[in-house]
């Protein structure tokens, strides 16, 4: 019987827990609101959490919370929590419910810092430290506005049509701009922010819900004498041109060590909304065809310089020609003279086609590539000359040649 029961007395003897073994802490953690920090003057209960587990016969008879290293919180099993003085009015020493854990009546900037909880037993003592971090960026409302230049009430013509006054709180100034009426002017203004943040200003993307590409310049951070900043650019230029179609002008605000992040862009606006999105035929870009002219007409542009034709429903025309006295000079070497090309485009289209003014019916798109550049040449007795140097030259050997 004995020799029966020896070897279930030693697997109970194994199984059973014994003093001080099994006392670790499980997690630490912020409850209310974000995960690891506290924001000045949210209607938030937060609690500093410390999870822990223990043997069942060695109870946790203290929890001592510690802020670099100096104790600031006491909990001792069947005793009201006692609170440093640096803590007095901050937080709680008689919560109703979970004593040994941290619960934050007030929040201010001293609450920040690196906590440290230790759990003693009888038998054995586990630590593990927290960095909690402290954010104050409710105390006014962001502010952003985009405007057309155009549109500002403050501006006037200045007779130069593309110079106008702008008046600013101290001061006014003449600025000139390529056209005004694709030029927007963009301010911006955070509320005083602590600590520090990290202010990203360019264009926003939908798709990424963030800014993808930032503005080189014109941020300015301001510091207040309790140690808060604040962001702000006031007046600042922007070509509608170089932002995105689909995307906005935005400032992303990131707290570093921290999850905060707030996406900031003005309200929609119907017409800055157009001269950002408003897409069209593309534009003859004829740059490598040098001498090559279109005559675009029926047809406006758009700010990023895309074709639209003036009617909703009508066509924009364009008309390809080399001036005169110049020939046609195409990618396969070969030469017309007197060479001309209508293309049309409408408000949905997708590239230039070729015009058929007879039958109106719908041309191929045309590969700008393979349209020619233009070149001085000179016709006489309906026989081609060609009056580039190099013909010349050419010209000039052979005659060497007969000559001798």
């Amino acid at each position: 019987m004995m020799a029966t029961l020896f070897p279930l007395l030693c697997l109970l003897t194994t199984l059973s827990p014994r003093p001080g073994v099994g006392l670790e802490i499980l997690s630490m953690s912020l409850e209310g609101g974000s995960k690891e920090y506290l924001e000045v003057r949210a209607k938030t209960d937060y609690v500093l959490r410390c999870d822990y587990r223990s043997g069942y016969d060695d109870p946790v008879k203290e929890v001592r919370w510690l802020l670099y290293g100096y104790p600031v919180y006491v909990w001792r099993e069947n005793q009201h929590p006692t609170a440093s003085e640096s803590l007095l009015g901050l937080v709680s020493t008689n919560p109703t419910k979970e004593p040994h854990n941290i619960h934050f009546k007030k929040v201010e900037y001293s609450l920040a810092g690196n906590y440290t909880c230790r759990v003693s037993s009888a038998n054995a003592t586990a630590q593990a430290t927290f960095s909690l971090h402290v954010i104050d960026a409710s105390s006014s409302p962001y502010q952003t506005r985009v405007q057309v230049l155009s549109s500002i009430s403050n501006s006037s013509g200045r007779g130069d049509k593309n110079t106008y006054e702008v008046a600013t709180t101290e001061s006014s100034h003449l600025v000139e701009f390529e056209n005004p009426e694709c030029t927007l002017v963009w301010s911006f203004f955070t509320p005083a922010i602590f600590p520090k943040p990290n202010v990203t200003c360019g264009y926003y993307s939908f798709d990424y819900d963030d800014v993808i590409q930032r503005l080189p310049a014109g941020l300015t951070m301001h510091q207040f004498a309790n140690g808060s900043w604040r962001a702000s650019f006031q007046s600042t230029h922007i070509e509608v041109a170089s932002i995105p179609r689909t995307h906005r002008l935005g400032c992303s605000v990131r707290i570093p060590q921290t999850s905060y992040k707030k996406m900031i862009k003005a309200d929609d606006d119907f017409l800055v909304d157009a001269l950002i999105d408003s897409a069209g035929c593309p534009s003859l870009e004829l740059e490598h065809h040098p001498g090559l002219s279109a005559h675009i007409q029926d047809a406006t542009y758009t700010c990023h310089n895309d074709v639209i034709p003036a009617e909703r429903d009508g066509t924009a025309i364009a008309k390809l020609s080399c001036p005169n006295g110049h020939a046609s000079v195409f990618p396969d070497s070969s030469v017309e003279h007197g060479w001309e090309l209508e293309l049309s485009c409408s408000e949905n289209d997708v590239g230039w086609r070729t015009l058929n003014r007879k039958d109106k019916a719908e041309g191929k798109i045309v590969d700008i590539q393979h349209l020619p550049y233009c070149e001085p040449r000179k016709y006489s007795s309906g026989v081609l000359c060609v009056a580039s140097s190099s013909a010349v030259l050419v010209l000039l050997s052979v005659v060497g040649v007969v000559s001798l």
